[in-house]
């Protein structure tokens, strides 16, 4: 459990039964439940960072002042790459004084402008994976069943079903055989964890059947009768090699999978520095948005927060952009 060392209580003002002090010592804890357990734990240990520099200047860290969080801005602009380091400490900053019920110090008119200077001075242009095509897809999916080892096999289902799914690796990576549904038509897959599943509620994505070889629901199917699953395991794991079979067994880590989706383009004569594991969400959120189907369906398949986030993922053919300045032809 992770306990937050940065929250103090308030005094309190009369003598306190035991029953309060209790209570009191569940503060921490429960405060810690209104962020996902990741951001907690990078807001603890950028706001510790901050606490070491403030310390070192002989300045107090809680409350802040407004002006040494200018003056921290811009000792982290003289070190840091990109702007990331900035907009985190500025975030952890603000959270650690709510939670403590304080003013927050970076709602400050110089605080905001220093953080946008450095956003801008720090800005370089964002080398985007491309998105994989429908015929991308088959390609490489096909290459990789004319030997279908078990290894092949895992890749292909993996490709096809982050592709179809809209799927972050994270969605991926939290696929456990026991709750995958597969229908005559359809499979549906819950999530237990989602990024956007803030209170962890699950969710469920639906992947219909394709038509051909290369389709999510038939090749997950093949997956499961030859991967030696048992119980409530990962779908997408490590394979070992038995005695006279292979196996899934543990879990597969972000680098692995990235790994072989690169072989496999490698394979299929394709660039694998312009793709990556993103390459078949934003893909396959172009696919869709090109065939017409609503941002709402979209978004909801993905698991986007908003439709802003989405788009960012839509890429538009050639066609779709000559359509604007066809349809404004003079005839």
């Amino acid at each position: 459990m992770i306990l937050c060392s940065c929250l103090e209580l308030r005094a309190v003002q009369v003598e306190p039964t035991q029953e309060l002090v209790n209570l009191s010592r569940k503060i921490p804890e429960v405060m810690l439940a209104s962020r996902a357990p990741g951001t907690v734990t990078k807001y603890l240990s950028t706001f510790q960072r901050w606490q070491e520099w403030a310390s070192s200047q002989e300045i107090p860290s809680v409350p802040a002042e407004s002006w040494h969080i200018c003056l921290y801005v811009v000792k982290l602009l003289q070190e840091a790459r990109t702007a990331s380091p900035i907009t985190s400490a500025i975030c952890a900053l603000a959270w650690s004084h709510k939670v403590r019920g304080l003013p927050d110090p970076t709602d400050n008119a110089q605080v905001r402008n220093l953080v946008q200077a450095a956003k801008r001075l720090l800005a370089a242009p964002k080398n985007r994976k491309r998105p994989m095509t429908k015929q991308m897809l088959n390609q490489v999916a096909t290459r990789l069943l004319r030997n279908e080892s078990l290894q092949n096999l895992q890749t292909a289902t993996l490709m096809t079903v982050g592709f179809a799914g809209l799927l972050r690796w994270n969605d991926l990576s939290n696929i456990y055989v026991d709750e995958i549904e597969i229908k005559e038509d359809y499979m549906a897959l819950f999530l237990e964890v989602r990024k956007n599943d803030q209170l962890r509620q699950g969710n469920w994505v639906l992947l219909s059947r394709w038509h051909g070889a290369v389709c999510p629901v038939a090749l997950t199917e093949r997956l499961l009768s030859r991967g030696g699953y048992e119980g409530h395991q990962k779908l997408f794991g490590c394979i070992r090699q038995g005695n006279a079979s292979q196996v899934v067994r543990d879990q597969m880590s972000y680098s692995r999978a990235r790994e072989l989706i690169q072989d496999a383009l490698c394979q299929a004569n394709f660039n694998p520095s312009a793709f990556g594991l993103h390459s078949l969400r934003s893909g396959g959120a172009s696919v869709a948005a090109a065939a017409g189907v609503p941002d709402r369906l979209i978004q909801r398949q993905g698991g986007w927060r908003s439709e802003t986030s989405m788009r960012m993922y839509f890429k538009e053919s050639l066609s779709a952009m000559l359509s604007v300045s066809r349809a404004l032809a003079i005839h």
